[in-house]
This record gives structure tokens, sequence and C-alpha cells, in this order.
């Protein structure tokens, strides 16, 4: 049995996300925790499904909060039910991911008493959305100049967190996608340890994503200037 939970927030997710969350299941994941983040009655079934398992703990917001929100969410439930395993893996919904990376992450997860990891992508793009490629290069760029590390997969929502790191993240600020750099940005400013194992780059033909590039990317943007100048303003 493995020692990690997996944390799933889910905008209207893939509609195989049932299948997704059995095979994780059925390679000896003992707890899976997935939000619906307010996605509707469309998506009913595919919750419906979800909760069946014993495994798995479905929380549910009315209405969209954020991905940020939904996360922190899973974090505070953990925290109370599942601290005695090792950490959580963060999983995206739409089919990013592929069960054997989040499991490499996992048993990762699995060797270390503190500290973060990263499942990061090789960009190529020839082999994803331009919009995705535009997005991770201008936020890795900018957190390069801003923090003075190269990150090269900022946006990765596949991140494996030990037990004892969540409480502080848990606390930062961030409702959207702009929490994950939110992250990012304190395990660097905090000198956390950090690992980066690679992960394969999967984008479905029909894969959809609720990641706005622009808008998306403006409030990642805004995000790493903010904590840079009140990291600043601190010294």
């Amino acid at each position: 049995m493995k020692k990690f939970a997996v944390i799933i927030p889910a905008y209207r997710p893939m509609r195989n996300l049932p299948e997704y969350v059995h095979q994780l299941i059925q390679k000896g994941v003992p707890q899976i925790i997935v939000v619906d983040d307010g996605s509707g009655e469309p998506y009913k079934e595919v919750f419906a499904q979800i909760e069946h398992f014993k495994e798995c703990t479905l929380i549910t917001h009315p209405t969209n909060k954020g991905k940020g929100v939904a996360l922190k969410a899973a974090f505070t439930y953990f925290s109370e039910h599942f601290s005695y395993l090792n950490g959580v893996v963060t999983a995206d919904a739409d089919g990013q991911h592929a069960i054997k990376d989040v499991l490499q992450v996992g048993e990762k997860l699995e060797t270390m008493d503190e500290g973060f990891i990263l499942g990061s992508r090789t960009f190529n793009i020839k082999h994803m959305p331009l919009r995705s490629w535009i997005g991770n290069r201008f936020t890795s760029l900018v957190f390069k100049i801003s923090f003075g590390q190269f990150i090269r997969d900022t946006q990765t929502g596949l991140r494996g967190i030990t037990t004892p790191e969540l409480e502080g993240v848990t606390h930062l600020k961030g409702d959207n996608f702009d929490y994950e750099m939110i992250m990012l940005i304190h395990m660097v400013s905090q000198k956390k340890r950090m690992i980066s194992v690679d992960i394969a780059t999967l984008y479905k033909r029909e894969h959809t994503s609720h990641f706005e590039t622009y808008k998306d990317t403006k409030l990642i943007a805004r995000a790493i200037f903010s904590q840079f100048f009140n990291q600043a303003e601190s010294q």
C-alpha cells in the first residue's frame, strides 16, 4: 500500500475521471480526495461514480471558487484526517497526468521527510498547444528574473508535497491558478527542498483546459511581481 494521498481539483473534468480514480486505487493509492469545484448538474453523474469508491473523499463546492481554493480545501481535509501519510500528490482532472507519473511522484515523496516535488514536462512546441508553450515559457522567464531560479515547468499541476509542508502552503494567498505560482515562490524564498522529476507531456486531441492563457498568465505574472516587491520591501 502506498503512503501518500492523491488530490484532484476538478472543474468540469474529463468524463473518464472515475476510471482514472479507479486505476489509482488499483495501484495501491490508499486515499484520494476529489474536489468538485462547482462543475454543475451536467457532471453530477461523474462525481456520483467517484463517491462510490470507499478510498475516495468527495468535497463539493456549490459554485466555482477557483483551483487555489479547491486545493486548500483538500489540503485542510488531508491534514485533519490523513496526516499519518507521508504527503499528497496533486493531479489535474483533465487527463494531462499519466497514472505512472502520479505514482512516480508519490513514490519519490515516500522517501522524503520534508520538501516538494515538481513533475516537470519537457516542452516541445510541436507536441503541445501554442498557448500552453507561450504561457509556460513566459512565466519561467519572469520567475527566473524575479527570484534567480529557473524552473522549467512553473505551471505543472503534478506536485508532491510532504505532510510537514502542508500547513505553510495551506495559508498562502491565491484563489485561482495564481496559487500554484505563489506556492512556488514560497518554496524558493523559504529555501525549501525542491526536487524535479521528468513526466510525460500529454495533450489529448479533445483536450480542453480551463486555463485562459492571457487572462491567467497575467494573473500569474501579477502574483510574481507582487511577491517580489513584497520581499524587496521586507529586506
